[in-house]
């Protein structure tokens, strides 16, 4: 057979043979004709395919030992040899022949050398003649000898074994035979073969693998390396195989019948040719070992790089990263060898395993192409694990160098950037899970970061000699635990999925395991999920860190870790057959069970940190705080939160069941406050969804985060899922829980809130009043002293504040104050406050000393007729410490005072009767109780006898008699609900009113409906004796999340329902009003104080502390300006474990206590020292100690000259109010994407805003003071289409130009707007015209200062919704008030200081046809010509330093709708026209209320 070998080419690529002559001649042909006829074309090419398989064919006979030859494929071939030879010999010199006749002469040598002359030839038609002959005869000399091809063929396929080597076993040999059989599969995927059409992707992908097996041959001959003969006999064996079946292709291409057989012969090939196998894994593996010593390899890409490639083609960019950490792994492979250590030779193990199942992907990766979609919408799971397992892989290795030490201290660094880049991969892997629509696995690969990082610190320390060898082998050991852990999950996950590609042992798949074993098949399963669930548990507490008393079972859970692990390589031992299963089954509930034991053990370490942890809960919160959870929620949930990417299944389940939870309290509201038992129910749906709440923020801010806190929410979802069940059970028998035992609640309001006058009647005090009044105005010229003596809730502050707004009263005195003392009481802070009610509080005023502070007011009270009213004094020292300041000129100055103490008031001034105030008779509380629920009407009959039983029982209190009145006035008149509140009443009366009232005003609270709790609760935060600005309430309220969204009414909205409910029920009072009505600020009454904090504390709603004192020297106490705030410092800092926390003391003292709370969401503070904050302090500590804050006020300190940046990190932020010397905000401020009211007051004037700032989907409210520049950096921040939600903005800077009018334009929502308008002047001098507004439809109150000099008469485009409008220093003629005049819905007008000038005012018709309220104040007009027909609708005027007004116009006689006109610092002869038209009013039945003040009138 020595014939054969001179058929091919020998392994001498030089020397040519006769089957290679004849494939060059046929090359020639088949070039010439690539752009000619495409027939030919395939014709030539099926030629040169069926030549290569002889060709192939004579390769594999060549190489084969006489003995194979002898007794193999030489029996097929017989004696042809030499009638081969032949034929193929008379082909080639047929074309050659033919090739002459033709011209194409030399080209075989020189083909390509000269493009023309080849193009020449291609254009000739070289297709007929002598070459068609050649081909021919060719075609019918092949044909002749198919049979014995296919014989020989089938007879090396089926040969598997040698007398002496696989003749392909030679690198040069098998890489020819490979390069051939590329080609032929090649033609046969471009072929036309009908039988083929149906497996064309297959025979594609056939292509695909012999070209990167070639490769992959060829690269490492070239690497001068011996390739195995096991590798080549085995891949040589699949070669032999695949042109077997070509050559059936050719041969039985015309029979259909064969399609079939062909289809699985194909299928088979690709199967084996997949590097899927541990087996094939290992043949690479034995090939790179004889070099593994090889350290630095010059080649690139190197040998290893070369199998990656071939064993992963089509690379995704982005995991270049798991590629060169998957070359470490094999290194470390071929480095270790052949260990002794069983540990070792599991870990080689498991990397082989981890790369035959990479090289599953990187087959499927090479079937599909680049379509990576659909890699990922079919295997994403499977293919994370796997990348996420290379992972673990690599951190296994990584501590077993470092373990034996054989990593340096400078590649460490570099070492766990690559883990960073690793982990970055597989961050965004949740992008294409959620884009796929992916069932994403739990992404165990978190704890690598901190696995290796604690190896790595580990490291260090015993290279520095801080921990011994044996603690270094110790705490390694256990990370190493750890990492088993991951990867049994990880396993376990595949086999829980069902995962249809998870070969275990490398034979049985686990349904084939199970499946002659059905009655354990159920058993097994369950088993493993209980596995699967004690690895979390147990994994999350070797996690640690632990503390000292979590350590108790570290040794048991050690124990259980490493059982676990050797379970989990048992399975993917290759040894496991089906004898196993038996054994398996044994196996497996013994490690559940001692798994269940420690797993027990560990959450009794921490259930009691869960159930201590309910003493931060409040006890009292609404169902809006469910709401702001829920939108919280669903924004973490579209978000791309690092730490969503592990917990994103579970906070999915968290928000669907409260949605469920929340739609049930919904239903069930009605009957929520009389029912006990679902009351009971709600506020345990209430505390888990806080518990919740509080996981989820620990989780979003990063803060002292635990290895519990994923059982946590584990346990918290059982107890949602529980909750679920009970709700389900209660709407379906929803007849069980309507009311039949009781009578209708507070819950069931029949009438719409009401807010009382502020100056309502409580009893008829005209009597009192009369005495008060006489005594201040009448009596000797010296300085009184005037006392009002009572016990709380007599009326006290009631009657003097009735006396204090008296007519006659504010034009007896040049000048009036009122302060609170109460019992804790600040001398510098009420010289303050009586200051400011007499002169304007300047820098050089607040700097004063407390001394000079004296002598000031001293100075501002000096020969003037003052009134002085210091309300709730509890001591004489508080009368001491100010009465050097008042001085006694004989003028008829008086000092009225209110007190719960007659003996004090006896003591301030010895000739001075203290008028008591007698408790109320009982009809005079049963008069005052109808006139409050009531008013003018009669009191139904059946509920006169109850409601006097009612009065008697309120002992005299009036407050007690207005509390209780607001608990009746809202709900059903009926005489069983009024009975069950006497019988309450009853039962709590004592002989003392005091405390009987108490009794009341807890009644009145325990009937309040569920949503106002809450709100009536957070009044507590407030001082004592202060009035709340009740914007800023309600927006601390929304804050919270008292108020829920129901969908029609905006949250403010509500929420100032909800204060008028409160109002309505005289748990709050207003103090002061707005000019159409509402409430400007409230207060809540001293005892209804105690009360709202006795329940604070109940409920654990708020923690108030006022003041430090004793924890700081009385050094201390004085000092605030100027002070280091680190002089001294307390040895604990101040630590608050409540959800609200409010503070109020002196600034240096809480800036030394250093106050934290891990668990507060609500910081508000309020100095005491002072009313201006001077000195700067670092308060930087705040955002680093209150890590879950929404709620943050620190309004009353000084955070000194920069915004602090720091304020960032407290991302749940929902409310933000700061201080200090700031001109800027920085644009991080944006990062608080859930801020809804930002209040910044800039002491030194000006603040810049950023442009980020009209980025904040969520800001509602924007206040800074004293006024606020807007930052236009960003050019597209500014013409963004979208419209913020942006309600009330004060103070911008706005000038006329187009960036201004980009910004308003964004704030299309905007109802609130108090701005600066300064004038801009153009190139020709000419002055801007004010800002366009009219596109501001919503817009409902405008304030606008003029800042510049006289502003030219402009064209006002105000929004024709506006109700309420305020000028200043506009300066403007009175003709351009027209203008305002007309618009249509104007019901409040504020003309102030100089907004217009001109000395007459000369009104016209048809304008200003709804205004209700107008205020005149420092204008200079002198004339006011007007009528009641030019404001028909006029309710209030107030004219203040009007001082060349000569009247007011004598037409305002005839208006019946004037209510009120007040008058301050204005002409007599104002004050005597205003005199006139009361009394013209009078005489026409109206009652017109006139106040005339008189306060520093000193002109």
């Amino acid at each position: 057979m020595e014939s054969f070998g001179k058929l091919i080419k020998s392994e001498n690529p030089t020397c040519t043979g006769v089957v290679d002559s004849l494939l060059a001649e046929l090359d020639i042909r088949k070039r010439l004709l690539l752009s000619g006829q495409p027939d030919d074309n395939h014709q030539i090419g099926i030629l040169i395919a069926e030549v290569r398989l002889w060709r192939m064919l004579l390769i594999y006979v060549a190489y084969l030992s006489d003995a194979d030859m002898k007794f193999g494929v030489g029996r097929e071939l017989g004696s042809m040899d030499r009638d081969l030879d032949a034929a193929l010999k008379e082909a080639t010199n047929d074309f050659r022949v033919a090739s002459k006749k033709e011209g194409v002469g030399k080209i075989s040598s020189d083909f390509g050398a000269d493009p023309e002359k080849y193009e020449s030839m291609v254009h000739k038609g070289l297709t007929r003649g002598d070459y068609g002959v050649a081909m021919s005869k060719l075609q019918q000399k092949l044909m002749l000898f198919r049979p014995q091809m296919k014989a020989a063929y089938e007879r090396i396929a089926s040969n598997h074994s040698f007398q002496s080597h696989h003749p392909l076993s030679r690198s040069g040999v098998c890489s020819l035979f490979c390069q051939n059989l590329q080609q032929v599969v090649r033609v046969l995927y471009c072929g036309k073969c009908k039988m083929l059409e149906y497996m064309h992707l297959k025979v594609e992908t056939m292509s695909k693998m012999l070209k990167r097996l070639q490769t992959f041959i060829s690269t490492m001959v070239r690497f001068s390396l011996d390739l195995d003969r096991d590798f080549l006999t085995h891949f040589g064996a699949l070669l032999v195989r695949t042109a077997h079946f070509c050559c059936l292709c050719w041969i039985d291409q015309m029979e259909e019948d064969k399609t079939e057989e062909l289809s699985i012969m194909l299928h088979d090939l690709l199967k084996a040719f997949k590097l899927d196998t541990t087996e094939v894994v290992q043949l690479f593996l034995k090939l790179f070992r004889p070099y593994s010593l090889v350290k630095t390899w010059t080649s690139i890409p190197t040998p290893v790089e070369t199998f990656v490639d071939f064993l992963f083609p089509e690379k995704d960019p982005q995991l270049e990263t798991f590629f060169k950490g998957l070359e470490h792994l094999i290194m470390f492979v071929l480095e270790v060898g052949e260990p002794e250590k069983s540990d070792l030779k599991l870990l080689i193990m498991d990397i082989t395993a981890a790369i035959s199942r990479l090289g599953y992907f990187g087959d499927l990766f090479n079937e599909i192409g680049e379509s990576t979609g659909y890699i990922f919408s079919t295997n994403v799971s499977a293919f994370f694990r796997l990348l996420e397992k290379i992972e673990l892989l690599r951190v296994e290795v990584f501590l077993d160098e470092l373990l034996k030490k054989r990593i340096s201290l400078e590649l460490l660094e570099n070492r766990i950037d690559s883990f960073h880049e690793g982990l970055f991969y597989l961050e965004s892997y949740q992008r294409y899970a959620s884009k796929w629509k992916s069932k994403a696995p739990k992404l165990v690969w978190l704890h690598i970061k901190p696995v290796a990082g604690k190896a790595v610190s580990v490291y260090k320390s015993f290279h520095a000699k801080s921990v011994t060898e044996d603690k270094f082998k110790h705490e390694l050991t256990m990370l190493h635990c750890k990492i088993q852990l991951l990867k049994t999950e990880i396993l376990l996950e595949e086999l829980l999925d069902g995962n249809p590609d998870l070969i275990i042992n490398g034979r049985l798949r686990l349904e084939e395991l199970l499946d002659g074993h059905p009655n354990l098949t159920v058993n097994v399963k369950n088993q493993m999920e209980s596995l699967d669930l004690g690895l979390i548990v147990l994994r999350t507490y070797l996690m640690g860190p632990l503390e000292d008393d979590e350590k108790l079972i570290l040794t048991d859970a050690e124990s259980v870790a490493r059982v676990a692990s050797l379970f989990y390589y048992s399975l993917l031992k290759n040894d496991i057959a089906e004898h196993a299963v038996g054994n398996f089954s044994h196996v497996l509930p013994k490690l559940v069970r001692k798994m269940d034991l420690v797993n027990a053990k560990i959450k009794e370490i921490y259930m009691p940190v869960r159930r201590s942890s309910k003493s931060h809960f409040p006890k009292t919160e609404g169902f809006g705080f469910i709401d702001c959870l829920l939108g919280d929620l669903s924004e973490l949930l579209n978000s791309e939160a690092g730490f969503l990417v592990s917990l994103r299944h579970q906070v999915h389940a968290v928000h669907r069941d409260l949605e469920f939870l929340r739609s049930f309290l919904s239903d069930i509201k009605e009957q929520y406050n009389d029912r006990p038992d679902l009351k009971s129910f709600v506020s345990s749906i209430i505390q888990v969804s806080l518990e919740a709440e509080y996981l989820i923020e620990t989780f979003v801010v990063g803060n002292c985060l635990r290895w519990y806190h994923p059982l946590w929410l584990s346990d918290l979802l059982e107890d949602l899922n529980l909750f679920k069940v009970q709700a389900t059970e209660i709407c379906t028998n929803e007849h069980t829980i309507s009311i039949h035992d009781v009578p209708t609640s507070s819950m069931n309001m029949v009438s719409p809130a009401k807010i009382p006058m502020i100056d309502e009647v409580v009893i008829d005090l005209t009597d009192e009043k009369k005495l008060i009044i006489d005594r201040l105005t009448a009596g000797l010229p010296q300085l009184d002293v005037v006392s009002i003596v009572g016990m709380p809730g007599l009326g006290k502050t009631t009657l003097a504040l009735k006396a204090y707004n008296d007519p006659s009263v504010t034009y007896q005195f040049h000048a009036r104050a009122w302060c609170y003392v109460s019992h804790t009481y600040r001398r510098r802070e009420l010289l303050l406050q009586i200051l400011g009610e007499i002169v304007e509080l300047k820098d050089d005023i607040l700097e004063m000393s407390d001394e000079d502070l004296e002598m000031k007011l001293y100075q501002c009270l000096k020969g003037k007729r003052y009134l002085i009213v210091m309300d709730d004094i509890w001591s004489t020292e508080a009368w001491y410490d100010f009465q050097r300041s008042f001085p006694n000129d004989n003028n008829g100055s008086r000092i009225l005072i209110t007190s719960r103490h007659f003996d004090v008031a006896v003591k301030l001034k010895a000739d001075s009767t203290p008028h008591p105030l007698r408790l109320l008779s009982d009809d005079e509380s049963w008069t005052l109780l109808q006139k409050k629920l009531f008013y003018t009407k009669k009191c139904p009959n059946e509920l006169v006898i109850v409601g006097k039983k009612i009065a008697e029982s309120c002992r005299g209190l009036p407050l007690a008699v207005v509390a209780i009145s607001g608990l009746l006035e809202r709900t059903d008149m009926i005489p069983d609900w009024w009975k069950q509140v006497s019988e309450s009443i009853c039962s709590h009366i004592v002989d003392d009113p005091m405390t009987g009232c108490m009794d009341i005003l807890e009644l009145s609270y325990r009937y309040l409906p569920n949503h106002l709790k809450p709100c009536f609760l957070y009044t507590g935060v407030f001082l004592e004796d202060k009035n709340i600005p009740v914007r800023k309430l309600t927006w601390l309220w929304i804050a919270e999340g008292f108020i829920p969204n129901n969908g029609l009414d905006s949250k403010e909205d509500v929420a100032e329902g909800y204060l008028r409910d409160l109002i309505g029920r005289s748990l709050v009072t207003a103090s002061k009003r707005r000019s159409l009505g509402g409430v400007k600020t409230c207060h809540v009454h001293d005892m209804l104080r105690t009360l709202c904090l006795q329940k604070c504390e109940e409920e654990n709603f708020l923690q108030w502390k006022n003041g430090y004192d004793e924890l700081f020297p009385s050094s201390h106490m004085d000092l605030d300006y100027g002070v280091d705030p680190n002089y001294f410092c307390p040895p604990i800092s101040q630590k608050y474990e409540k959800r609200r926390v409010s503070i109020c003391s002196k600034r240096n003292h809480f800036v030394m206590s250093r106050p934290s709370g891990p668990h507060v969401q609500s910081l508000l503070y309020f100095a005491t020292s002072d009313l201006y904050p001077r000195c700067p302090y670092d308060i930087t500590f705040i955002f680093d100690n209150f890590k879950l804050l929404k709620v943050l006020d620190l309004e009353s300190i000084n955070m000194g000259s920069s915004f602090p940046t720091e304020v960032q990190l407290l991302v749940r932020l929902r409310f933000l109010a700061l201080c200090g010397d700031i001109d800027t905000i920085p644009a991080s401020i944006s990062n608080l994407r859930v801020l809804e009211s930002l209040l910044v007051k800039g002491l030194k004037g000006k603040v810049l805003l950023p442009y980020t700032l009209w980025s904040m989907e969520k800001l509602r409210h924007v206040h800074v003071n004293n006024y606020a520049a807007i930052a236009l950096q960003d050019s597209e921040s500014t013409s963004s289409s979208q419209a913020l939600n942006l309600v009330s903005l004060s103070c911008p800077y706005l000038l006329c130009g187009k960036g201004t009018e980009d910004i308003m334009r964004k704030l299309l929502k905007l109802q609130k707007l108090s701005c600066v308008f300064s004038e801009l002047r153009d190139d020709s001098g000419k002055c801007n015209h004010f800002p366009v507004l009219n596109f501001l439809t919503e817009l409902e109150s405008l304030n606008v200062l003029y800042s510049g000099r006289i502003a030219l008469p402009c064209k006002f485009e105000f929004p024709l919704n506006l109700k309420k409008l305020t000028l200043s220093k506009f300066r403007l003629p009175w003709d351009s008030i027209s203008e305002i005049g007309r618009l249509p819905n104007l019901e409040v007008l504020k003309l102030l200081s100089r907004a217009f000038e001109g000395k007459v005012w000369e009104m016209k018709g048809g304008e200003f046809l709804k205004l209700k309220f107008l205020k005149l104040d420092s204008l200079n007009v002198a004339q006011w010509n007007a009528s009641s027909d030019h404001l028909p609708q006029l309710q209030h005027l107030i004219l203040r330093s009007c001082r060349q007004l000569k009247e007011v116009p004598s037409g305002f006689a005839e208006s019946c709708t004037l209510e009120m006109i007040e008058v301050q610092l204005c002409t007599h002869t104002v004050e005597e026209s205003v005199k006139s038209l009361q009394d013209e009013q009078l005489g026409m039945g109206y009652e017109l209320k006139v106040l005339i003040d008189h306060s520093d009138m000193d002109f």
